[in-house]
Order: structure tokens, then sequence, then C-alpha cells
């Protein structure tokens, strides 16, 4: 079975979930027979393609920005794309996001698409009114000969806001690419990063649905005399944020980017780590944390529930009593040994294979 993947998520992100999570799709079909993996991926900087091996491609101009390079790139991705479909050297086509540009080239070939969240439906206002995403999904959905969904909880979305039959969507969990290769030492990380205190660690973006202000608000108002916070990736705090920050003299919130192995030293060291979001198709950083022994904090809203079992303290994500109190009952050394151990438990429920042939079973489904 000879499956095509095209550029998008490849020409979108240098770093990211969704271009993760194909690469370990990539990664894993290399060592199944039952599947030939085709790309029509021209250029790309995109850094898990990079440190893979089987997908052939360019970097295009990596260490020099300027505006309208992702259009470019785009532009020139999506004219390689249309050759690999108009070649017609494939048995099932798997989109890697939104645009609809393959309808019109596909022809009466079956194509499988992978839906993260419906977080552009749920909350639109939170999105550039410019933004087609939700009305581009609307249509591929409409269209495809079977969904992934990557939660139960995203299945019962795509069900409730669009009426799809529940037989046409397959749910295929994610898994965690973390691992512990080379971590720095407690005292090396806190000596070379500037951690003062025991830290409470955040992962990711920081905007709207992500819920950032609730940990921030709960970090100043109970435990910045006894904590740090970290907050890895995201970017940059913003104005609004530093603001906030240097407003509040007892606090030492400290942003760092960087490795996987400098993110598995934070979860390792960490005295837990926190997701507040309101909304998620999946949620990997849960998982990443407890793949290394750290105690997850999480809300107790959309798919988070379902990825972290019993091995997470669960909050209201709009109260910030309810963190509070989660953070507090780790003072209880027995609660958080026992938390890290089903942690681990939890984790090695997913793993990339089990991913894999998952979806190979639903590719061979539409053949």
């Amino acid at each position: 079975m000879k499956v095509l993947y095209d550029h998008q998520t490849f020409t979108n992100q240098n770093y990211g979930g969704i271009s993760r999570y194909f690469c370990e799709l990539f990664n894993e079909f290399n060592n199944i027979k039952d599947i030939d993996t085709l790309y029509s991926i021209r250029f790309s900087n995109n850094h898990y393609l990079t440190t893979s091996t089987s997908v052939p491609h360019y970097n295009f101009i990596p260490y020099f920005e300027f505006r309208g390079k992702k259009l470019l790139i785009n532009l020139l991705n999506k004219q390689y794309s249309i050759k690999k479909l108009q070649d017609d050297d494939f048995d099932v086509f798997h989109p890697t996001y939104y645009d609809p540009y393959f309808l019109k080239y596909i022809g009466d070939k079956p194509y499988v698409l992978t839906v993260y969240d419906m977080i552009h439906e749920k909350y639109p206002k939170i999105f550039s009114e410019r933004d087609n995403t939700a009305a581009n999904k609307k249509n591929l959905i409409k269209n495809a000969s079977k969904i992934i969904a990557i939660s139960e909880n995203t299945k019962k979305d795509i069900i409730d806001i669009y009426g799809v039959s529940e037989h046409k969507i397959k749910v295929v969990y994610l898994a965690s690419s973390l691992r512990l290769s080379n971590p720095l030492n407690a005292y090396d990380l806190c000596n070379i990063y500037g951690i003062n205190k025991p830290y409470i660690l955040y992962v990711g973006s920081r905007s709207k649905y992500k819920n950032f202000k609730i940990l921030f608000n709960s970090y100043v108002n109970n435990f910045s005399g006894e904590f740090d916070l970290i907050c890895f990736g995201g970017g940059k705090f913003n104005s609004n944020e530093l603001e906030s920050i240097n407003s509040n003299i007892t606090c030492n919130i400290i942003q760092l980017h960087g490795s996987d192995d400098l993110l598995a030293s934070l979860y390792k060291h960490a005295f837990c780590f926190v997701y507040p979001s309101i909304y998620e198709g999946f949620g990997i950083p849960p998982l990443e944390a407890m793949s290394v022994g750290c105690p997850v904090i999480a809300s107790n809203v959309s798919s988070i529930p379902e990825v972290v079992g019993d091995a997470a303290i669960l909050f209201n994500p709009h109260s910030e009593d309810e963190l509070a109190a989660g953070i507090k009952s780790l003072y209880n050394n027995p609660t958080k040994n026992n938390l890290i151990i089903r942690g681990f438990e939890q984790e090695n429920k997913f793993s990339w294979d089990k991913t894999a042939n998952e979806t190979l079973d639903v590719y061979k489904s539409i053949i």
C-alpha cells in the first residue's frame, strides 16, 4: 500500500506537535512492510524532519528570515504536491493540515483526515475573522473517506458540531517522544538558568485558551515565596507579561527554550508540572512529564482527563483556589510518590508503535 503525505505542517511548523506526530508515524512505518510512504515535501526547515533520514527534502534558507518566506515555501511545496497528486502513484492520501487545495486533483482516490482538535469551532473569538481553518476543516471532514480523531473528546466534538457519523471516525491516540537521554543534574540546571528555589513548570504556548493566567495568578498569590515558576517554550514574555511579572517583586518567573534534553531535565527536577488549558485535542505535555517522573496537575476538561487517567491531580481550570489546593497536596510525600508511580504506568499505555499500527488499520479499511 502506498500512502502519500503532503507538505502542509512541514511548511508551517519548524517545531510543533502536528509535525512531530507525522514524523513519528513516518519513523514507525519504516519498520512495517505493509506500507510504502511517499512525501510531497520539497522544502522545509522543520526540526523533526531535518533529523529524519527517511524524508527527502531541502532546507530553505534556514538562517535568514524575510517577509513572505513561509508564503514562498508554501507556494513551491504546493506545486510539488499537486504534481505528486497528478502522478497518481499512490493508494491513499493523508494531508497533514486542512488546506483543501488537493480536492480538485485527487480524483477518486480516498483520503484520510486527522482532526487534532475543534478549538476553532468551540472558541472562534480567539481567532482572526480572516482565519479560514474552521471552514476548510468542515469541507475536508465532509469529503474524507475516514477521519482520525486523536481523542474520544475530539471525536465527540466532531459529531456534535458537524453531525458526522461515528462510524466514519476512528480514535487513534498519540504518545510522548521525550526521552531522558542526557539530563542535567539539579545543581547544574539551577546554576546555569538562575533557578533559586524549587520550581513549578509550565510548558508551551501561553495564548488565551492555554489559560496560563490562572497559573500565574495562583503562583503570585500563593507560592511566589517558596517556588520559582519556569515557562518552557511559547516565546519570550511580551510587554504585558513583563509588566505583570515586574510588578510582583517576590516572583522569580523565568522563560526558557531549548532542546528536548533541557525540557526533560526541567520535568525531572520540577516540584510539579501544571497544565491549566481549557481545551486540548489530546495533550502530550502531561505524558512527557509522567515519562520522567514529574507529578502532573491538570485541568479537568476536554480530552485531558482521558489522557492522564488517575495519574494526575485534576482541577477546575477556572478556579485559582482548586489549583492552589492541588499544588499544596503535593507537600505530602506519599501522595506525590504515588502520583509519580501512577504516571509511569499511565504513560506506558501510549506508544507511537500503537499509533502507527492503528493508523495503518484505518488506511486498510478504505482500500
